[in-house]
């Protein structure tokens, strides 16, 4: 590095070493510092953007030469010419030049609106300003078609000539850097905290920019961490699953590293794992000796399945169909056997069916009645002659006691016997078989025992099936077995009762394993199985989760990453460096002269390193005199503003080239104290390099008229005026007149008598209209004139809009006689006369142009006589 590598003592140095510097810094860092080159602070925008980068979404933007001052420009002399070829700019209108006196001062002055600000923004672009991205241009939008701001540039390298063409978003001349713009915006003296007021050197305001944007971007990466984390759902925040378990680990262990596949493998259980951990579950739910209860009713329930379906696979054959049709028939013969030896007895009795069953119900009534209430001590029938009968209640005759006799002995006959004995085994066998049948509510029951106990669903299904085919078949045959000829039945389905007897042979061995010691291995082992089987149950539930949790820790795992590209120890090294070079002895006792030429209060001030942030060192405006009290509460806004102005032209002495400075609005908001301060030192240092000044104030631009006129301790300082005003579509049009109030008298004479010789025709052709309006331009230009003739004499001692009184200038008041004073309130109503109508007249005659010819040399003459007596009496 050579020795002019190594000087860091001025601006555009530091601001290369710093793009040097830049190189081996993370992207989103290079991004930030092309940001901070244009702008005074990052916007949330910005941040947003940068953390992008920095997570590697964005490439980004480095920063590089095209964003800092040339340090070649910083050596050269560099003035501007003119700015032309404006297009797209605001509503300037196309086609106008705005040039700058070579040398000394060049105020421009610019009613507001009229277009003065879209000229000092192409100059803030142009010349690197501190902040050109808050004065961006736009284009005309009320124009049917608008394009890209651009403009030309004439400038001088010393004495060479160069043109620049520029277009908004391209690099301008690097050379054009030399030039400084003050915007007291972006003024490097600005508050801080509670009224104190903070000087920070452009480099290392980029650089605690950069400080500060490490800890914005590194609080969002933090806060988008903390958002993904609040993602957890509170199924893996708080898992189901046992921490020994491979499940239990590997969640854990949980990274953006896992595999997906992993998660795939172990989730969820094949039809045969879950039926093991539902029986793992009920083996280990509670103590042995209950699991052991609980499956010995599980197999009293099978066993009680597997009797009812043994008999109802019975009771559905073909065989005991064949036996009940057989009991039927039996008792159907004994029935007609019994009949035909009822009818062959009662064949004369008055009333039918004796011995049907009808009637023999109300023989066994009968019977049961005599016995129970009406002859309890005699056997039935009681025939005695004189007794009752106990169905009609009439007193019985012999008939009767015969008839009564012979029903008995019928009951009692063998045939009737029979009967009875055959009915009484049908019912028996009909019982019997109807018994084996099957009900929904058993079916039901069975079904259930065989999936949930014996856990076979598919067993289960079938084996309902079965059984509803048998228990159909089995009502066929009770209701069928007693017609003439039997119907088809299909054959009798098998039912296989193999699972239910299989796990009755697990239960048998679960109950032998259940019964050993509740802490031996094999128990342990049990509860491994178990809960390694659960937890992949439970992972297979919330696979989706886990899944998007991976994702989520890979965002993380990156962000954090990311997040390591935020430390400010390389940029806490580089701020000292640099402050250390730019914040000399010779900027801080430059920044107390020009402190003291702008009269900041007539108080000492001086600049002192107060803290460090972030790496960044900050110097503080002090009172020499009272370093901890605020300045803030000592200076006004105007000495404020004068502060701001003080640093800026302390820093342009660390520069040893006098290229051009350009002032947008310097004393905007100034309080009147200082207006004359700052014009005195703008038109100082216009003795030694070119300024251009942008001003809508009168009032100052009077001032700078003022300030460069010579003076005892220095020569006048070379002043150049322009004119920006506005038209009525367009703004911007440039004129090399300056306004009015400023221009000399005897140009301004010399413009009447030129324009008096031009439009004079209008009266010797008789255009009354046209004259007309010239004479009353003239007569509003002559008091005009008058007004401001009567403020050049009095000049010596007190000139408008100033607080300044000149008591060196009164011995040129003395000059005037009474003479001078008739003459002027003669000739200043004469030109208020100009076109009042006289008594009794309703369409005056206008004044010739001889007249107005006269008028105006009256008032050159005046002010020559005048001027001629001062100059004697000075």
């Amino acid at each position: 590095m050579d020795a002019q590598e190594n000087d860091l003592s001025n601006e555009a140095a530091a601001l290369a070493d710093i793009l040097k510097w830049s190189a081996n810094l993370p992207a989103w860092q290079r991004d930030a510092l092309r940001r901070l080159c244009g702008q005074s602070k990052l916007e949330t925008a910005d941040i947003t953007a940068l953390v992008a980068i920095c997570k590697g979404a964005d490439a980004g933007s480095p920063l590089d030469a095209n964003h800092v001052r040339d340090p070649a420009a910083s050596h050269a002399v560099v003035s501007l010419g003119a700015l032309h070829g404006l297009s797209h700019v605001n509503a300037l209108a196309p086609g106008e030049r705005l040039s700058f006196g070579k040398s000394g001062l060049t105020v421009i002055y610019g009613d507001n609106g009229a277009g003065k600000s879209g000229y000092a923004r192409v100059l803030k672009q142009l010349c690197r300003a501190r902040s050109p991205k808050g004065d961006a241009i736009l284009p005309n939008i009320y124009a049917a078609g608008s394009g890209t701001p651009a403009a030309s540039i004439d400038f001088f390298i010393g004495a060479q000539k160069r043109s620049a063409s520029w277009t908004q978003g391209s690099p301008p001349d690097a050379m054009l850097s030399a030039v400084s713009v003050f915007d007291s915006r972006t003024a490097n003296v600005h508050v801080e905290n509670t009224n104190d007021l903070a000087y920070t050197p452009l480099p290392l305001r980029i650089l605690a920019g950069l400080a500060q944007a490490c800890q914005d971007v590194k609080a969002k990466l933090a806060a988008e961490v903390k958002a993904f984390q609040e993602q957890t759902p509170a199924v893996l925040s708080k898992p189901e699953c046992k921490p020994e378990t491979i499940v239990g680990k590997l969640i854990s262990g949980l990274s953006g590293k896992t595999k997906p596949e992993t998660i795939e493998k172990l989730a969820g259980l094949a039809a045969e794992e879950e039926t093991r951990l539902q029986t793992l579950n009920t083996d280990l739910a509670s103590d042995p000796a209950r699991t052991v209860r609980q499956l010995q009713g599980q197999e009293t329930r099978i066993k009680s399945a597997i009797e009812q379906l043994e008999r109802l696979i019975a009771a559905a054959t073909d065989e005991s169909r064949a036996a009940l049709r057989g009991a039927h028939t039996q008792l159907a013969t004994a029935r007609s056997a019994a009949a035909a030896a009822s009818a062959n007895l009662f064949a004369d009795e008055p009333l039918p069916d004796i011995g049907s069953d009808v009637w023999k119900a109300l023989w066994e009534a009968a019977r049961d009645y005599s016995r129970a209430s009406a002859y309890p001590d005699r056997p039935f029938p009681v025939t005695k002659i004189g007794t009752h009968c106990v169905l009609c209640q009439q007193p019985l005759s012999e008939e009767a006691s015969k008839r009564l006799s012979s029903f008995e002995t019928f009951v009692q006959d063998e045939s009737k016997r029979r009967e009875e004995e055959a009915a009484t085994a049908y019912a028996e066998k009909l019982d019997e078989i109807s018994a084996h049948a099957i009900s929904m509510k058993d079916l039901m029951v069975i079904v259930a025992t065989i999936r949930d106990d014996v856990g076979q669903e598919e067993a289960a299904s079938a084996l309902r099936r079965e059984i509803l085919q048998l228990a159909w078949r089995l009502r066929a045959i009770l209701r069928t077995h007693g017609l003439a000829v039997l119907p088809d039945l299909p054959p009798p389905g098998a039912i296989s009762l193999d699972p239910l007897r299989t796990a009755l042979s697990g239960i048998a061995t679960r109950i032998e394993g259940l019964q050993s010691e509740a802490s031996s291995p094999q128990r342990a082992a049990l509860v491994a199985e178990r809960d390694g089987l659960a937890d992949r149950k439970w992972l297979g539930v919330v696979k989706s989760d886990v899944l998007a949790q991976i994702d989520r820790l890979k965002v993380i795992e990156a962000v954090e990453k990311a997040s390591k590209d935020t430390a400010t120890t390389k940029i806490t090294t580089q701020s000292s460096r640099i402050a250390q070079a730019l914040v000399t002895n010779r900027l801080r006792g430059r920044f107390a002269i020009e402190v003291d030429k702008l009269g900041v209060a007539g108080l000492a001030i001086e600049l002192q390193q107060a803290k460090t942030t972030a790496g960044v060192p900050f110097f503080q405006v002090r009172l020499i005199n009272k370093p901890s009290e605020p300045v803030g509460k000592v200076l006004s806004e105007g000495e404020h503003r004068c502060v701001a102005l003080a640093a800026f032209l302390a820093e342009l002495s660390t520069i040893d080239a006098q290229s051009a400075i350009v002032f947008d609005d310097p004393v905007s908001s100034l309080d009147h104290l200082h207006r004359d301060r700052v014009a005195a030192r703008l038109a100082e240092a216009g003795q030694t390099r070119q300024v251009i000044v942008f001003t809508h104030d009168m009032a100052f631009l009077l001032l700078l008229d003022e300030a460069c006129r010579a003076t005892k301790d220095r020569e006048a300082t070379p002043v150049a005026y322009r004119l920006i005003s506005r038209g009525t579509e367009n703004a911007g049009y440039c004129h090399q007149d300056p306004p009015a109030n400023v221009m000399p008298l005897d140009k301004v004479i010399d413009g009447m008598k030129t324009h008096l010789g031009n439009v004079k025709i209008h009266h010797e052709r008789g255009d009354q209209a046209k004259w007309l309006r010239e004479v009353t331009s003239f007569q509003d230009q002559l008091r005009t004139t008058w007004e401001r003739a009567v403020e050049e004499i009095v000049g010596p001692v007190i000139r408008r809009l100033s607080r300044k009184v000149d008591t060196t200038g009164l011995i040129k008041l003395t000059v005037l006689t009474d003479v001078d004073c008739t003459a002027m309130r003669e000739a200043f109503g004469r030109c208020s006369a100009l076109l009042h109508s006289q008594p009794g007249e309703i369409n005056p005659r206008l004044p010739a142009p001889s007249v107005i010819e006269a008028e105006i040399d009256a008032l050159e003459k005046w002010i020559a006589d005048i001027r001629s007596r001062q100059e004697k009496a000075a």
